[in-house]
């Protein structure tokens, strides 16, 4: 008999900690905005060459779970940048085909705020990316994106519209879902760890503004968010039959985690040099591309 564990196995404790390294390399954890804008400080080829885009494909026994991935993306989203890792390790978990191909892969979802018939493609503006058409048959094809307009929301994420929507499998959908939750909570622990160190540095009236009260409440608060997050994800990981649902409570927990964690800053907080709204922005498109989602989980 299998025990159910809440712990990732080995395959997602060594690829999360490579690929925290790695990032952490990278963007020599420099603020967010003065990157992500430009070019990743991280080459999709460092990725591709340590075979991390295949980490997600189901081969035997010993490939990785579903939770593995979210120790994977959690550690992914404490340091994000502009590549398109977790989309393709989905794509080429759900798709033959998509595993088969060198490049990052994506796929396309219609959200409420496009129009019918219009997807959002996460990573749409990289050049020759390709997108699953369809995860629910063997005869789906890779199609290269051809992008209707640019989405600016989210710099972080690249996006772009697309006319073609990718049909998935209710597994595919579930797992895409709980995968971004799992992001989504690692950018909220990175967002309130941020805050934390503000509050001990900050100074107003020869005292740092984490000694007062109200402070203390608003990081409390966003801490009890930040790790509600991450349990509801890694319940999620467990429970397929209310994986989604979970997905959503932990969007919804993280995006609550990052505004408190901007209000700890106070007035800087809203402003484009200290690029908090960057962590904002993704939470809020990756929970309507989740929502969108449960139409198929």
């Amino acid at each position: 008999m299998t025990l159910l564990t809440t712990r990732p196995g080995e395959i997602g404790l060594l690829a999360a900690g490579a690929i925290h390294s790695a990032l952490v390399k990278a963007t020599d954890q420099a603020n967010i905005s003065s990157y992500i804008e430009g070019q990743s400080p991280l080459a999709w080829s460092d990725i591709s060459d340590a075979g991390w885009d295949l980490v997600g494909v189901i081969e035997d026994d010993e490939s990785a779970t579903l939770r593995d991935l979210v120790e994977i993306a959690k550690a992914w989203g404490e340091i994000t940048v502009q590549l398109p890792l977790l989309t393709t390790i989905m794509a080429k978990r759900h798709s033959a085909l998509a595993a088969e191909h060198d490049g990052p892969v994506t796929f396309s979802i219609p959200t409420r705020a496009l129009a019918a018939g219009t997807g959002m493609v996460p990573f749409g503006q990289i050049a020759d990316m390709h997108m699953v058409s369809d995860f629910t048959s063997d005869t789906s094809s890779l199609v290269a994106v051809q992008s209707l307009t640019s989405d600016i929301f989210a710099p972080s994420l690249r996006a772009a519209h697309s006319s073609h929507i990718t049909t998935f499998t209710a597994e595919a959908a579930r797992e895409i879902s709980v995968v971004w939750a799992a992001e989504g909570s690692g950018i909220a622990k990175r967002a309130v760890a941020d805050a934390v160190t503000y509050a001990k540095q900050r100074m107003q009236f020869g005292k740092p503004i984490g000694s007062f009260q109200a402070v203390k409440h608003h990081l409390s608060n966003a801490h009890m968010d930040a790790e509600q997050a991450e349990t509801a994800v890694v319940w999620g990981s467990l429970d397929p039959a209310n994986a989604h649902r979970s997905a959503v409570y932990s969007l919804d927990l993280s995006i609550r985690a990052v505004e408190l964690a901007i209000q700890v800053h106070g007035g800087i907080g809203f402003t484009w040099e200290m690029g908090l709204h960057f962590y904002l922005r993704h939470l809020i498109t990756l929970r309507e591309m989740v929502t969108a989602l449960g139409e198929h989980a």
